[in-house]
């Protein structure tokens, strides 16, 4: 579902304004996507609560992953990268690509998590599937935002509609 800007910038801040607070009383992630011209690739960060994040991967069996924390398990970064890859789909120009893992980072009660899609030397479209949460949460929305030369597209989705496509041409 494309969605324009008048509609998509009120919503998302109200859904950061979430993200800052204590409790989150809305299901929400954040996936940027930024198209970096000069090194031909898909510079990718998504950002989820944490205790979202560890409800999925304790459901998928990794339990006492301690995100964050100093006693945080060594295999946390690959449980969480298996679980992005297995939850986010890319394809550009019609060409399903694979992302490959950068880090993550802690900020108060949410991950950033980042990945990159190498060898991509145009951007005129692409194609997002992603239900990241959504068998956990019945009610969770994933924004994609999508960057490409500072011409900025959005999508909104959710459990009914986990796909769309956002044309740059």
């Amino acid at each position: 579902m494309k969605i324009g800007k008048k509609i998509i910038l009120p919503v998302l801040f109200l859904f950061l304004g979430v993200f800052f607070s204590q409790a989150h009383p809305f299901y929400v992630s954040i996936c940027q996507v930024n198209y970096n011209q000069q090194n031909q690739s898909l510079e990718i960060s998504v950002k989820i609560f944490v205790d979202d994040l560890l409800v999925a991967l304790s459901e998928e069996g990794h339990e006492k992953l301690y995100i964050g924390e100093d006693k945080e398990n060594e295999h946390t970064d690959e449980y969480i990268f298996n679980y992005l890859t297995d939850k986010i789909h890319f394809s550009v120009n019609e060409n399903e690509v694979q992302a490959n893992f950068v880090g993550k980072e802690m900020e108060k009660d949410v991950v950033w998590t980042y990945l990159e899609i190498n060898d991509i030397a145009q951007l005129n479209d692409i194609e997002v599937s992603c239900n990241l949460l959504t068998d956990v949460f019945s009610d969770q929305s994933n924004i994609i935002q999508v960057n490409k030369n500072g011409k900025i597209k959005n999508l909104l989705l959710s459990k009914r509609d986990t796909s769309g496509r956002l044309n740059f041409e």
